[in-house]
């Protein structure tokens, strides 16, 4: 893992705290009891670095499966030496990624007799055998078999012998809004097929339904965005304690003092009405730091606020500073340093989005720095 020392060496970097993660972690395993937990790593990770994460859980947490969303993540997983049992290929999968499913030893999500019958017959080509995981459609309405397919499925599945059901899981897509019957209803519907199906385990929890509804949980959860630091109910996640994972920085590097009337960045959109003093700092939305919220957000450079003006650059943004910031300082984007926070919910919030959207923007070129 990349150390500290190495921070000034960066224009922008993400600092990724383990302990923080593990921390969320025993939030899920405290109330989840024996359960199993199945950390959901896609998107590189919710944009905190899917290598070295996983790699923490596995060899750190000792969880036994992890969840990713494609089969290029799995196998980008796998080449990287990651050799858990169980890597589940939550999307499902295309008919030209069934031989990488074989070779890297991935387990896909399945819910069509199509894709069944190409994983069957390459598998018994090959003397392979693969474990799947049953999707169920509970009003999700993306992917997966109606409930009262399942058990017509699961017959068709035992045709091929080198194919074992491993577990059923379906998706919750009301869990995170308040006094919400959906997920009940999406409940009663994953729990008729609980004593229809033997030797298979069952998922259905979320990081929402980790949260606010324990008789989710079944034989396992999937926690996502809670292991971040991230839940999209401040109240309920300042309830819960949940650290954040992420801390991104950035440093000034030019300081430039304007005169009355001078511009700044493209379009002029920011005019300084008297003398003034401006810092660079070396981010932009090439990094992540979304162009929306140009001449309108803040940075904190030691727990102070500093106003973004002018237009955000590619590589570059502009903030309004005083006489005491000097070029090589540290600037917070978001996240928590000592002197103050700035969360992801409350930058989400002002960009009208969720915190998995500001997470997942942070570019592969901002690195990211693991400190345990």
């Amino acid at each position: 893992m990349i150390q500290t020392q190495n921070f000034k060496k960066y224009p922008v970097w993400a600092e990724i705290n383990l302990k923080a993660l593990c921390y969320n972690f025993n939030i899920v395993k405290e109330k989840v009891k024996n359960r199993e937990i199945i950390p959901v790593i896609k998107a590189n990770a919710y944009g905190h670095g899917i290598k070295e994460i996983a790699k923490f859980f596995v060899n750190k947490l000792k969880v036994k499966t992890l969840g990713v969303a494609r089969v290029n993540e799995g196998i980008s997983l796998r080449k990287s030496g990651i050799k858990i049992a169980s890597l589940i290929i939550l999307g499902g999968f295309g008919k030209d990624e069934v031989d990488d499913i074989i070779k890297y030893n991935l387990e896909p999500a399945v819910f069509s007799k199509n894709e069944i019958c190409q994983l069957g017959n390459k598998t018994k080509k090959n003397n392979k055998k693969i474990n799947v995981h049953l999707k169920i459609n509970t009003g999700m309405n993306r992917l997966g078999i109606k409930p009262q397919e399942t058990l017509d499925l699961i017959k068709y599945i035992k045709k091929f012998k080198n194919l074992k059901i491993k577990s059923v899981y379906s998706h919750l897509a009301n869990a995170d809004i308040n006094n919400d019957n959906f997920t009940q209803e999406q409940y009663n519907l994953f729990l008729s097929l609980k004593d229809k199906v033997k030797d298979a385990f069952f998922h259905l929890a979320n990081s929402a339904a980790i949260l606010k509804y324990p008789f989710t949980y079944f034989d396992a959860v999937r926690p996502g965005i809670m292991l971040y630091g991230s839940f999209m109910d401040k109240k309920i996640k300042k309830r819960h304690r949940l650290k954040p994972v992420m801390t991104l920085k950035s440093r000034v590097v030019n300081i430039i003092d304007l005169n009355k009337g001078d511009k700044v960045s493209y379009g002029g959109l920011y005019k300084a009405k008297d003398k003034e003093k401006i810092a660079i700092i070396g981010i932009g939305y090439g990094d992540g730091l979304r162009r929306e919220l140009s001449n309108n957000w803040y940075v904190l450079i030691k727990g102070k606020k500093a106003k973004i003006i002018g237009r955000i650059c590619m590589d570059l943004t502009a903030i309004k500073v005083t006489s005491n910031v000097k070029i090589g300082d540290e600037v917070l984007i978001l996240g928590k340093d000592k002197y103050g926070e700035i969360s992801v919910e409350d930058m989400a919030e002002k960009l009208n989005t969720i915190s998995y959207e500001i997470f997942i923007g942070i570019s592969e070129r901002v690195p990211r720095i693991f400190i345990y």
